[in-house]
């Protein structure tokens, strides 16, 4: 959800400029305001830029977003906190700070707080970075602009000395409808590696399969289309954009779902062009300390979007704001670790049971990878459906004598995993013997058991395919009592 906030902010902050070329007299060439929002995004290397976005869903609210960005030269300050509502009526929080050095990153989230990773990204000094795609979209929009009756319709814009007013319905010509789905398209791709032309139509579910209204949005969307739209810009003394305030609310068409009303408020403002200031980053100054763990190090994608610390793992996966964001990134970070494609994830949800949480990973081809936590947030457990290991027991082959070669190599894979995951249960593990053996449609599957066991019965137990690839299909801490 965090990419999307902030994809929107500058999103609405694109269009509104888009909408403020009307303002010049309905001067179809004359482009200025929509060129100085362009060099302001891409080109302006000392800015502050400060919103606030409410989302609303068929008129129930259900997130806001209030953003800083301070953007000084190769330094930048990104600030987002977010709310939403929980059934109970309270609220819930989360967010998080960055501050960039050059091609340096520290992240300070919401939800661990005292701690900040670092790591790299891509040095910058615009709030965003130019591409040969988004400079193909700056082209379009000038296109656009040259042709605004057609694309926005006559008679839209009510201009002052001051300010100027923007005030569009759904009778908006065809040509407005189809740039804004280009838009969308554009920066789910760009944020999300989300790309729809991959996505079969008749493949997508229900919004129900989705823990947030905003996963729900991104990845049940077919077309978009505008209700109606209505935006205030206030000018400086210079004629260029301070504020910018008002409503855009959208008809999302969605595959299982129909038509939902999506109702967007926007508040922005631009100031200290030139007087921005970034301090170098100390972590007294936020009051935080390294992180210990491997999450120390973060990497990051363009526009202070976050991947996951295993590069590729889950980054294409929506947002989860749960019961515990921390112990869904955890799901997610323990079946990256054992070896599954995250990015073929197509929905994520979370569900409290009444002895442990269990976080559900769809592929959208049916199946389904579960992984189970205990209510202090140990994992515990984890296993893949359906699975091929279990078609035909009788074909197992029992206490096995292993090829030496690859019972190293898958021993050294699990301890691997382990590490990964569950650090504090590696520490008991003295081996791991092969227990059974068993190939089906040409992968190779085995069950290896923590050895010896504990008095009690008690250990590891894991569930491996060797072949062709190796990845865990089945992980318990517990194998008897």
């Amino acid at each position: 959800m965090k990419k999307l906030i902030l994809c929107m902010i500058a999103a609405l902050m694109a269009l509104t400029a888009c909408f403020s070329v009307l303002a010049d007299d309905n001067d179809a060439v004359n482009n200025s305001a929509y060129d100085s929002m362009v060099n302001l995004l891409f080109n302006t290397n000392n800015v502050t830029l400060n919103a606030k976005v409410d989302f609303s869903l068929d008129g129930a609210w259900f997130k806001t977003a209030e953003g800083t960005w301070k953007q000084d030269y190769s330094r930048s300050f990104r600030e987002l906190v977010l709310r939403a509502p929980r059934a109970d009526g309270t609220e819930r929080k989360n967010g998080y700070t960055i501050v960039t050095e050059d091609d340096k990153l520290y992240l300070m989230e919401a939800f661990t707080p005292g701690i900040y990773r670092s790591g790299n990204c891509g040095s910058r000094t615009s709030i965003l970075r130019k591409t040969v795609g988004s400079d193909q979209l700056v082209k379009l929009g000038s296109v656009l602009m040259a042709n605004a009756d057609l694309v926005f319709g006559k008679g839209t814009v009510t201009d002052t000395a001051d300010s100027f007013t923007i005030e569009l319905g759904s009778e908006v010509p065809g040509l407005f409808n189809t740039a804004l789905n280009e838009l969308a398209s554009f920066a789910a791709k760009r944020y999300f590696n989300l790309d729809y032309d991959e996505i079969r139509s008749d493949s997508q579910v229900s919004m129900a399969s989705f823990t947030t209204k905003s996963q729900a949005l991104l990845y049940t969307m077919k077309e978009l289309s505008l209700r109606q739209a209505a935006i205030t810009v206030t000018k400086d003394g210079n004629g260029g954009i301070k504020h910018a305030e008002g409503t855009i609310s959208l008809y999302v068409s969605t595959a299982a779902d129909g038509v939902h009303q999506l109702d967007i408020t926007l508040q922005a403002d631009i100031t200290d062009i030139g007087a921005t200031m970034v301090k170098k980053f100390d972590p007294n100054d936020y009051n935080v300390t390294q992180a210990s763990d491997e999450a120390a190090y973060y990497n990051t994608n363009d526009f202070g979007t976050e991947s996951s610390i295993q590069e590729g793992a889950a980054s294409s996966l929506p947002d989860i704001n749960a019961l515990s964001d921390e112990i869904a990134i955890e799901a997610m970070k323990a079946w990256a670790e054992s070896g599954f494609d995250m990015r073929a994830a197509t929905s994520v949800s979370f569900e409290e049971r009444e002895n442990n949480y269990e976080v559900f990973i769809e592929d959208g081809n049916g199946s389904t990878w579960r992984t189970f936590f205990k209510k202090d947030g140990s994992f515990s457990s984890m296993q893949a459906e359906p699975n091929d290991w279990q078609r035909d027991i009788s074909k197992y082959t029992y206490e096995p004598t292993p090829d030496a070669a690859e019972d190293r190599k898958a021993k050294e894979f699990m301890m691997s995993f382990l590490k990964k995951v569950t650090p504090n249960v590696l520490e008991k593990v003295k081996d791991l013997k092969m227990e059974w053996i068993y190939e089906n449609n040409g992968a190779v599957y085995a069950q290896y058991n923590e050895y010896p066991l504990d008095q009690q019965g008690s250990g590891v137990l894991l569930v491996l395919r060797m072949s062709p690839e190796m990845q865990v299909e089945y992980y318990s801490c517990t194998i008897n009592g």
